[in-house]
């Protein structure tokens, strides 16, 4: 469903509404048919279709990506890598395109007081790698979710912790 809004503005903004996942009923957020693709497992990339999928946000659903269609549903069980918002998602990655998980990125910021996120990847696994369309669950960057754990990282530096 689309939504269209004005927001003082000359040009109408348009918002896409994510149907809610069918198992828990909270709304999902759009995610590209190539991210469902690259990140299901095998026996479970078979049954996807050239239609909308969406990423399950409820940290305590099961569900990992659904479709409007009701049979269109893959459990956390379905992809290859943990969702890092997900109940009991270990490890959970900060960055998945270099697989530096958010325990490293804060350590890293901690220890060394780097702060930007590229020099902790080099300093962690030597290349920046950057392909989060199709190794992050939700399709996008991973700079949000680094940055946190650099923020926090920093923070316990300054404590002395």
């Amino acid at each position: 469903m689309l939504v269209l809004m004005i927001e003082n503005s000359k040009l109408p903004k348009i918002q896409l509404v994510a149907p809610p996942c069918p198992r828990c009923i909270k709304r999902g957020q759009l995610v590209r048919n190539l991210t469902v693709r690259s990140l299901l497992i095998p026996k479970a990339k078979k049954r996807v279709m050239d239609i909308a999928y969406y990423l399950c946000l409820s940290p305590d659903c099961e569900v990992s990506y659904y479709s409007k269609e009701p049979s269109e549903v893959f459990t956390t069980k379905d992809v290859k890598v943990p969702i890092w918002f997900k109940k009991d998602a270990h490890p959970k990655y900060a960055c998945y395109c270099n697989k530096i998980t958010d325990e490293e990125a804060f350590n890293a910021a901690k220890e060394t007081g780097l702060s930007e996120q590229s020099e902790i990847i080099e300093f962690l696994r030597e290349k920046v790698k950057c392909a989060c369309v199709a190794m992050n669950p939700s399709g996008l960057c991973c700079t949000p979710l680094f940055s946190e754990a650099i923020i926090n990282g920093l923070a316990a530096r300054e404590e002395g912790n």
